[in-house]
């Protein structure tokens, strides 16, 4: 039987874990020494400033990992870009705007800080972070199937950089205002800013990902994650460079600025990026049912039950299903179906994978869709 069509030769496979591993063994070192550093200093609000920083972020994530409901990701391969945000790209990202800073207040000293923000910061922080969408598509690229997956990753990787740098600032803050002032930023950066800033400037290269990853062929597709990127490092740009004066004009008062400065910055800011990745995420969870369902239609009975057929998708048809079985039939059968749906649903995407690619070696012929069919046909013994 021919190589099954998804996987990447082991050398390369080898190569990334390579990097992988020495970039979070660097990322551990250098997230590990500040986190010392704040436990020494200030060991009260270090735990409170994680403790908030988790607050506010763990919400976010579990949206965001049920917003993937017809072929989740692994968690495993979700914590571990999480941590690529929370440890590897904060801490590059903290050398190269360390050193950036020291340029600007060179050149311009009254205006380093707010140059390394808007012409530093983006860049470099949505870069470390695209970084691990690279590796997923290279080393991991089954688990990487549509724009969905693209946008989902982006975001889960731009909520671990928060999360990791909202600690940071909220100790700052706390040695400065106590823990009054940590939560008073805790309400900008946690809430308000909490999806709408690093998640969604992520969220905007994986949809450049995504792209790449559903185009197949042609040239443009090797535009779409720098395109993407730039895009979100315009983004990036923006919120850094005019969120201050869109809270000053609007605000003369502290009160004024958290009820309706923050709020106003972040909805002409922030908003419309959400508003284009939230219809996004629309139209791609319509194609994929429009998906699972074309390509599970050809299926027999051996595979595709009848029973099911016409009901895997949406997933809320499935979950409506899911509650009526269990007081029909108990847990065990709904394990069953949903072991089965998992499968089928994962058949529906590898037959669209090698129907969109280049392969040499026929449809029925494929290891991803020969192993899944004699799983299901066993299932169903």
């Amino acid at each position: 039987m021919v190589s099954t069509s998804r996987r990447d030769p082991l050398w390369l496979r080898l190569g990334c874990l390579g990097f992988v591993l020495g970039a979070f063994g660097f990322g551990a070192f250098c997230t590990g020494l500040e986190s010392l550093a704040m436990v020494m200093m200030q060991p009260g609000h270090t735990v409170f400033a994680f403790l908030l920083a988790t607050f506010f972020t763990l919400p976010y994530a579990v949206v965001l990992k049920l917003v993937d409901r017809n072929e989740p990701e692994p968690l495993w391969l979700l914590v571990a870009t999480f941590l690529w945000g929370a440890l590897v790209a904060t801490s590059i990202s903290i050398i190269f705007n360390t050193a950036a800073g020291s340029v600007f207040g060179a050149v311009i000293p009254v205006l380093a800080d707010q140059l390394t923000a808007s012409l530093a910061a983006p860049p470099v922080e949505e870069t470390t972070k695209a970084a691990a969408l690279l590796v997923i598509v290279i080393a991991f690229r089954h688990h990487f199937d549509n724009v969905l997956d693209g946008i989902l990753y982006g975001a889960i990787v731009g909520l671990g950089f928060a999360w990791f740098e909202n600690v940071s600032y909220y100790v700052g803050v706390g040695m400065e205002e106590g823990p009054l002032g940590m939560l008073k930023l805790a309400y900008v950066r946690g809430l308000l800013n909490g999806i709408a800033s690093h998640a969604a400037y992520t969220g905007l290269t994986g949809l450049g990902f995504g792209l790449w990853r559903v185009m197949r062929r042609g040239v443009m597709r090797w535009f779409m994650p720098p395109l993407f990127l730039c895009l979100a490092i315009f983004a990036h740009f923006a919120w850094n460079s005019f969120a201050g004066i869109v809270i000053g004009l609007s605000t003369s008062t502290e009160l004024a600025s958290f009820v309706v400065g923050v709020p106003l910055a972040v909805g002409l800011l922030q908003v419309p990026f959400l508003i284009l990745l939230g219809g996004v995420v629309l139209i791609a969870l319509r194609h994929e049912d429009v998906l699972i369902h074309d390509f599970l239609d050809s299926e027999g009975e051996d595979v595709m039950p009848e029973a099911l057929r016409g009901e895997i998708a949406p997933a809320r048809r499935r979950m409506v299903n899911g509650a009526v079985r269990v007081f029909r039939g108990g847990p065990s059968l709904w394990w069953r179906r949903r072991q089965q749906e998992r499968l089928l649903i994962e058949l529906a995407f590898a037959k669209w994978h090698h129907t969109r690619g280049a392969f040499a070696w026929p449809l029925h012929e494929d290891d991803d869709v020969v192993r899944l069919r004699g799983l299901l046909r066993k299932l169903r013994r």
